[in-house]
């Protein structure tokens, strides 16, 4: 098997043979001390056209610095390339050395000598192949029922295009093709999907920002399901479906984690006005918002019971000490104070004579002992 680390120690052996450094090396050959070390170590191989000056300069031939298995690097040397790859069945670890180290118009001749005879390989070429070269491989691949998936990312645009409309005319899955599609053709080909009642969810993390907007609208105008949009929406379209949803009597709870926070807190408000139930709203709403929801439901007399696990903690004090010197019931309040604020309110409790056993599974065990301690 070729082997770079192996042709780097031969070049290790050689050089100290002539007691020769890598910097002396390095000035004949006209290249950096380090491009030497990293021939020795196996990281890179030497350019082609100076492999001859090379095995001069360390005594030996070119045959016996290559591996006796590097037949193809020996006909690049020679500009046999194409005749050698042609007769010869060449391992993929040569393939992929030869790849690096060779020019790209001996690249390209491996890889049309390849197509004559062993495609099994040619996909380390794909990057280096012309557009009408890979689109003519593509094409054989095509009519022989095989698939190109690893060919697509150095395809150009037309050619797949032309074979993605293939194979949905063929009722083939295309979804492989998404990535690699223009906006311009992804929205073609979605068009062609919803025209024969085809869903395309798979192919919304690729569609542009407009087609998704229309398609989803489109969807709402004729009654179907739009929830498989929402995560790929922009805030406003989203802010224009809620509202079309809203004036035909509709619920929007399933958009709510995707809505943005002037929207959320627009449409929650406009439910508290319109006595509709707002709970759903709660998990989604800020702090702010919903402490201004809050004062809203407080000043019409209305209980904040299921507020009380989203509200922040100033908010929940100020509105049980409220509670408190209207004389009004602040257990409900109890599992969700701190426990200072907690500890303050049973004083003011005390102060007044009042009893404070409901408090007592919610406040902290110093407050507990400093009360037991001040009744002996």
């Amino acid at each position: 098997m070729f082997s770079m680390e192996q042709i780097g120690k031969k070049i290790i052996n050689f050089r100290k043979e002539k007691n020769m450094t890598q910097t002396e090396l390095a000035d004949i050959m006209n290249v950096s001390f380090q491009a030497v070390s990293n021939w020795e170590r196996g990281n890179s191989m030497p350019d082609i056209s100076k492999l001859p000056q090379l095995a001069e300069l360390l005594g030996c031939s070119v045959d016996e610095l290559l591996n006796e298995n590097a037949g193809l690097l020996q006909s690049a040397i020679k500009d046999e390339l194409k005749e050698y790859v042609e007769k010869n069945d060449i391992a993929r670890e040569e393939l992929e050395v030869a790849v690096s180290v060779l020019k790209p118009d001996q690249v390209e001749q491996i890889a049309e000598g390849l197509v004559k005879t062993n495609e099994q390989n040619l996909n380390i070429f794909y990057p280096f192949l012309d557009n009408n070269t890979l689109r003519e491989l593509a094409v054989q691949k095509i009519a022989k029922g095989e698939e190109i998936w690893d060919m697509l990312a150095f395809l150009d645009r037309d050619s797949i295009r032309e074979f993605a409309m293939q194979r949905e005319e063929q009722g083939k899955t295309v979804k492989e093709f998404y990535p690699f599609m223009q906006k311009d053709d992804l929205r073609e080909l979605a068009v062609q999907k919803i025209a024969k009642g085809e869903e395309i969810w798979d192919m919304l993390p690729f569609l542009d920002r407009g087609s998704i907007r229309e398609f989803a609208m489109q969807r709402e105008e004729q009654g179907k399901t739009v929830k498989e949009f929402y995560p790929f929406m922009q805030k406003d379209d989203l802010r224009e479906l809620a509202v079309q949803k809203i004036a035909k009597g509709e619920e929007i709870w399933d958009m709510l984690p995707f809505l943005d926070r002037g929207s959320i807190r627009e449409f929650a408000m406009q439910r508290e006005e319109q006595g509709k139930t707002v709970k759903e709203f709660y998990p989604f709403m800020q702090k702010d918002d919903l402490r201004e929801l809050a004062v809203q439901k407080i000043a019409k007399g209305e209980e904040i019971r299921d507020m009380l696990p989203f509200l922040d903690r100033g908010s929940i004090r100020e509105f049980a000490m409220q509670r408190e010197e209207q004389g009004k019931t602040v257990k409900e309040f109890y599992p969700f104070m701190q426990k200072d604020d907690l500890r303050e309110l049973a004083v003011q409790k005390i102060a007044k004579g009042e009893e404070i056993r409901d408090m007592l599974p919610f406040l902290g065990s110093d407050f507990l002992r400093i009360l037991v301690m001040g009744k002996e």
